[in-house]
C-alpha cells in the first residue's frame, strides 16, 4: 500500500515542481551580483571588488545563450548599468573580470557572477476586450504579458462608475461574470513585480471599453440585395459590418456605420453580385470611440442567410 501511494505521490510532485518552475520568474537567481536602484529602462548590478582585477567584462541578453558585452567597465568600478531596457522585463546578465595568472604571460578571465534580472513594471499595453458571452452574462479582457513572476491588478466599472470587480491575478488575462448586456464597462490593469523583496507597481493602463456584440434581427437576400438588420447598443459611437460566403473565414467588412444605424443593405461582396442562391455569413461588432481610441466589441456570434438562429466562431 505504501508503494503504491508513493508512485502516485511522486508524480504529483514533480508536475507542481515542473509548474512551479514555469511560470516563477528567475529574477533574483543569481551569484555574484546585486541589483541596485531597480528602474523601468535600466538594470544596475553591482559586485565585490576582486583584488587582482585588470578589468571587467559585462554580458547580457534574454538568455545566457544569446548574451553579448554591453560594456567593459574599469578596475576600480564594482557596479554597471545597462539602460535603454524594456519595462517589465527579465535579463540575463553576467560579469567576468581579466587577470593575469602567475603561471603564464597572456591575460585570463574568471566570472564574478551571474543571473536573472527584471526591470521595474510598465504601463499595461494592449488592455481589449476578447469576447463577450450575451447567454452566460459575462465577458472576457486581455492584454499583453510583461515579465514571468508579475502580478496584474484589476479594476472593472460599470459606466456609471461603480465598482464591479477587483483583484490581481498572474494571468493576462481575465473574466467577468454577472454581468449586464445593456451596460458598458470600464477595465484598467496594472502591474508589479518584487525585486529584492520590495514590490514595484507601474501605472494603471489606458480604459478599456467593453461592451456586447449586436444581436443580429434579420439577414435575408431579396433580388441581389442583402439586407442585415441589428439591434442598438446603448452607448456606441458605431458598428462594423462583416459578411462573408463560407461560416469561419473569408469575412470582409462591408459597412462601417454611426450610432444611428440599425441596418445595411448591400448589393456586392468582393465585386461579386449577391446571388439570392447562396448562403451568406454575417456578424456585426459594436465600436467605441474614446480619446481617439477605438474600443470593439470583438467577435463570438455569427448569423446566415438561411437560418434564423446564430452560431460560434
Amino acid at each position: 500500500m505504501k508503494t503504491h501511494l508513493k508512485k502516485l505521490f511522486l508524480p504529483s510532485i514533480l508536475l507542481t515542481f515542473m509548474f512551479a518552475f514555469m511560470f516563477t520568474s528567475r529574477a533574483g537567481a543569481a551569484y555574484g551580483l546585486t541589483q541596485t536602484n531597480p528602474q523601468p529602462n535600466s538594470i544596475t548590478v553591482q559586485w565585490a571588488p576582486e583584488s587582482d582585477a585588470l578589468g571587467y567584462t559585462v554580458y547580457m541578453g534574454t538568455s545566457s545563450s544569446d548574451a553579448v558585452v554591453k560594456g567593459n567597465p574599469s578596475a576600480s568600478t564594482n557596479s554597471f548599468t545597462i539602460s535603454g531596457l524594456t519595462p517589465g522585463t527579465e535579463y540575463y546578465i553576467k560579469v567576468e573580470y581579466t587577470y593575469k595568472p602567475s603561471y603564464s604571460a597572456q591575460n585570463s578571465t574568471r566570472s564574478v557572477g551571474s543571473g536573472y534580472f527584471m526591470t521595474t513594471p510598465g504601463k499595461v499595453t494592449n488592455l481589449h476586450q476578447d469576447r463577450w458571452y450575451y447567454f452566460l452574462l459575462s465577458f472576457d479582457a486581455g492584454w499583453d504579458r510583461q515579465a514571468s513572476g508579475t502580478k496584474y491588478e484589476y479594476i472593472v466599472k460599470t459606466s456609471k462608475g461603480k465598482k464591479k470587480a477587483a483583484g490581481t491575478t498572474t494571468s493576462n488575462s481575465l473574466s467577468v461574470g454577472k454581468i449586464s448586456n445593456s451596460m458598458i464597462y470600464t477595465v484598467q490593469v496594472r502591474a508589479s513585480n518584487v525585486i529584492n523583496n520590495v514590490t514595484y507597481t507601474g501605472p494603471w493602463s489606458d480604459v478599456c471599453y467593453c461592451f456586447t456584440q449586436p444581436r443580429v434581427k434579420y439577414a435575408k437576400v431579396k433580388g441581389n440585395k442583402l439586407t442585415i438588420k441589428w439591434g442598438k447598443v446603448t452607448g456606441a459611437t458605431g458598428y462594423d459590418v462583416y459578411v462573408s460566403t463560407k461560416p469561419k473565414k473569408g469575412y470582409k467588412k462591408v459597412k462601417s456605420v454611426k450610432s444611428k444605424a440599425s441596418s445595411v443593405t448591400i448589393s456586392k461582396l468582393k465585386g461579386k453580385k449577391i446571388s439570392p442562391k447562396k448562403k451568406y455569413y454575417l456578424y456585426v461588432v459594436t465600436k467605441k470611440k474614446v480619446n481617439g481610441k477605438t474600443n470593439t466589441s470583438g467577435r463570438l456570434y455569427y448569423w446566415n442567410t438561411k437560418s434564423t438562429r446564430f452560431d460560434y466562431f
